[in-house]
This record gives structure tokens, C-alpha cells and sequence, in this order.
């Protein structure tokens, strides 16, 4: 265990722009596979036009996206996906922010709007369940799973938000003069 914590201070905050990209894209890539129609809806306006135009009220929610199919579009499906992207990419992204030079301003700034555009995949990920729940909600009233998935979603918003915050900010460690950031 002490060798390993000696070669893992070896490469603290050692990773340039270059190497910042390589160890970023494939989580991108990894993330922006399920997440790619979900994504195009959120860009093209389709989610922002139906929830503004009143349809996520006024629709009858469609029984098909309720419960948990994997080969259909299903709410279960939807937060499955956002939990799995989330719970791999979310630690990913912390190693890689450990691992990066972050006193660069250049690896600083490419890592955070990295780091954006990953969450934002995530939250894309996560705008149809919550639609779709609310609409069920509204539809077909409060269960305690239905209010749990809205929790459940909530909260995955707030996490993910949470992780952009924490990974664009500064980090507190005393530099080489000895005084704090």
C-alpha cells in the first residue's frame, strides 16, 4: 500500500492539456452513447417546447414509459442509465481532476468545460424520466415509487450540479510559497 501511495504522489497533478484530453474523451464518448437521443431533444428544443407550451400537463401520459423495460423507453430505463453514466463517469472525472495540473490555467479551464459538457450529457439524460414522471403524477396521481423516482431525480440533478461546482473550483492546496490559494 505504501509503494502504491508513493508511485500515486508521482503523478499528482502532473497531466498537461494534451494528456487531460486523452483521459477525458473516452468518458465522453462512454457517456454520449445512451445519452445521445435524449440530448438531441433537450438542442432542439423539443423538452423546453413541451414543457413551456403546457403538453407536460395537458398531454395524457402514454402507459408505455411507465414501469422498467430496458428495450423500451421507459422511466426505470431512463434513470437506470443516468445512474450507471453517473456513478462511472462521476469518479472517473475525480481521478482525472487529481491527476491534472490544475495550477495551468489552460488544463484548468479545458478540464471544467470538459467537465460541463459531460454533466450537461447527464442531465440530458435525465430531463425524459422527470418529464415523463411528472406527467404520470399529474396523470394518474402520487404513488410512493412514482414520488420516489421524482426523488430520485431530483437529487441526481443536485449531485451532478453539485459535481460541476466542486470540479471548477480552485482547489485549497498550499502552493510551493507556502501561502494557501
Amino acid at each position: 500500500m505504501k509503494r502504491l501511495n508513493q508511485y500515486l504522489k508521482r503523478f499528482h497533478q502532473k497531466l498537461g492539456v494534451f494528456g487531460t484530453i486523452i483521459f477525458m474523451l473516452p468518458i465522453l464518448y462512454w457517456v454520449w452513447l445512451p445519452a445521445q437521443k435524449p440530448c438531441i431533444s433537450v438542442f432542439n428544443g423539443y423538452v423546453l417546447n413541451y414543457v413551456i407550451s403546457g403538453k407536460l400537463f395537458s398531454e395524457k401520459f402514454d402507459i408505455v414509459h411507465a414501469g422498467f423495460v430496458l428495450d423500451q423507453p421507459t422511466i426505470g430505463k431512463w434513470l437506470f442509465w443516468f445512474s450507471v453514466m453517473a456513478m462511472s463517469c462521476l469518479p472517473y472525472m475525480a481521478a482525472v481532476r487529481w491527476f491534472s495540473n490544475r495550477e495551468n490555467n489552460a488544463v484548468r479551464w479545458l478540464y471544467g468545460m470538459l467537465v460541463i459538457v459531460v454533466c450537461i450529457l447527464l442531465l440530458c439524460m435525465l430531463s425524459w424520466p422527470l418529464c415523463w414522471l411528472v406527467q404520470y403524477i399529474h396523470s394518474m396521481g402520487f404513488t410512493p415509487k412514482r414520488i420516489g423516482g421524482l426523488v430520485y431525480g431530483i437529487v441526481g440533478m443536485f449531485v451532478v450540479i453539485g459535481f460541476i461546482v466542486w470540479a471548477n473550483r480552485r482547489s485549497g492546496h498550499v502552493r510551493h510559497t507556502g501561502k494557501p490559494e
